[in-house]
């Protein structure tokens, strides 16, 4: 199970970045982590103790851009969407995961 948890922390800009990119709107954090998590047909569990830090990070890497979203008097959202930079990021990122992936599925016997 800790390999599983390494395994998603290491890949969760990367579900981010495609999350947004494929999403028709920006999204606010909890909506991240419902798609994330509905995408993986609860395979995997994001926790808002990743998600946050996470979009922080990206948000100051250039990748995510952000604005806050509400009326007066209710609760302010941050609001996420992908940049340009994200963009290009998540061709790379793309890339070296199909390379990865495809490496592991003949190291392992998998490939068909």
């Amino acid at each position: 199970m800790q390999q599983v948890d390494q395994m998603r922390k290491g890949t969760t800009t990367l579900a981010i970045l495609k999350l947004l990119a494929d999403a028709d709107q920006a999204m606010h954090g909890y909506q991240i982590i419902q798609a994330l998590e509905q995408r993986s047909r609860g395979e995997f569990l994001f926790k808002e103790g990743l998600i946050y830090p996470r979009l922080h990070q990206m948000e100051q890497a250039g990748l995510l851009s952000s604005h806050w979203e509400g009326t007066p008097g209710t609760r302010q959202r941050k609001i996420y969407a992908i940049t340009e930079a994200g963009r290009q990021a998540l061709a790379a990122e793309l890339a070296q995961w199909r390379t990865f992936s495809q490496g592991m599925d003949r190291l392992l016997g998998l490939a068909g």
